[in-house]
């Protein structure tokens, strides 16, 4: 009678392959980054390194760091693209204390295929390395030109960084003398969808 060793052997072997295939194909395999960041998956969604959302803002992002209102050091923000089909992107950071009317820092005309902003960005209308973009921020002189980070003065508020998906290339009828309010209103009436960020900040200059 021939030993029935190769066959348990076989069969063994068989098992073994079956189960590996299953945790390859398995969900729970995929990528932690894709599992924890809606915008590592793709989504439609604005997420920050620095803070969670509905957390707190940390105070490099603030005037506090810089101990003057304006010229502050933006936030490292990333997206996923989703299924907006978007042209472009642009965000809106906005103080909604109080009704929320305090349209803080805007920057718009970024590419399609831009899903990312690092920390710190640079001072001009036209924001260096970014392609093209421009930004703008409330006050006046040079500090319209860079990132206005949040400013309460001691009192916690309520922020919203707002990511649009654009539907042209760039947002029409802006230039570098347009007010806050008319950027605001042009990007929202140029874009096809918007997601929130939300944080919180008490920071103060002095």
């Amino acid at each position: 009678m021939a030993p029935l060793f190769p066959l348990r052997a076989l069969l063994t072997g068989a098992v073994a392959a079956a189960v590996a295939v299953t945790v390859a194909a398995s969900p729970s395999a995929a990528s932690p980054a894709a599992q924890g960041n809606p915008s590592a998956a793709g989504d439609f969604a604005l997420t920050s390194t620095a803070f969670a959302d509905n957390k707190t803002i940390p105070d490099h992002y603030t005037c506090a760091f810089t101990h003057k209102a304006g010229k502050n050091v933006s936030p490292p923000l990333a997206w996923g693209a989703g299924a907006t089909n978007a042209k472009g992107y642009a965000i809106i950071l906005r103080d909604v204390a109080n009704g929320g009317d305090k349209v803080h820092w805007a920057i718009w005309n970024l590419t399609a295929d831009t899903l990312s902003l690092p920390e710190g960005l640079s001072a001009g209308y036209t924001v260096p390395g970014q392609n093209g973009a421009k930004q703008k921020a409330m006050g006046s002189g040079s500090v319209t030109q860079q990132y206005f980070g949040p400013c309460p003065g001691g009192r916690e508020h309520p922020y919203t960084f707002t990511l649009y998906a654009v539907k042209s290339a760039t947002v029409p009828g802006l230039s570098s003398s347009s007010s806050m309010s008319q950027i605001e209103s042009a990007i929202k009436k140029a874009s096809s969808a918007n997601v929130v960020l939300h944080g919180k900040s008490a920071a103060s200059a002095n």
